[in-house]
């Protein structure tokens, strides 16, 4: 494999400069962003600030569930939204507790922001990472 204009036939070199270069090409830069220095802004009301501050509820998660297309591809578990949508009633409990304690924490656990990219050749005998 050539990343880079580096080729690299040892798989954990390989590994590594593979994600290093999609690290890179998906990761944003601040320096591209608009200054907004000076730019009157509404503000929001007192009661729409603590409302941002409210732990979800179960009616909202479970809108939010079913308003998500389920046939989309399956995440990283297999599962797609249909079968969470289907089978509600078995993943209320676990997915009530997990935006609760998200909510009391401030953190997740990384890997629902886990993120596989399947690299398909664009062209034949393809060696460097741009090909895929």
């Amino acid at each position: 494999m050539i990343v880079d204009g580096n080729r690299f036939e040892d798989w954990d070199e390989m590994k590594s400069s593979i994600n290093g270069f999609h690290k890179s090409l998906f990761t944003e830069s601040d320096a591209w962003r608009p200054k907004v220095d000076n730019l009157r802004m509404p503000s929001l009301s007192v009661s729409a600030r603590e409302g941002l501050q409210l732990e979800f509820s179960e009616e909202e998660i479970f809108k939010s569930l079913h308003d998500c297309c389920g046939d989309k591809s399956p995440g990283p578990d297999g599962m797609t939204m249909a079968f969470l949508q289907a089978n509600w009633d078995t993943f209320r409990s676990d997915v009530l507790r997990m935006f609760s304690e998200f909510y009391h924490t401030g953190k997740f656990v990384a890997s629902l922001n886990a993120t596989f990219i399947g690299l398909i050749p664009k062209k034949a005998n393809a060696e460097d990472i741009r090909d895929y």
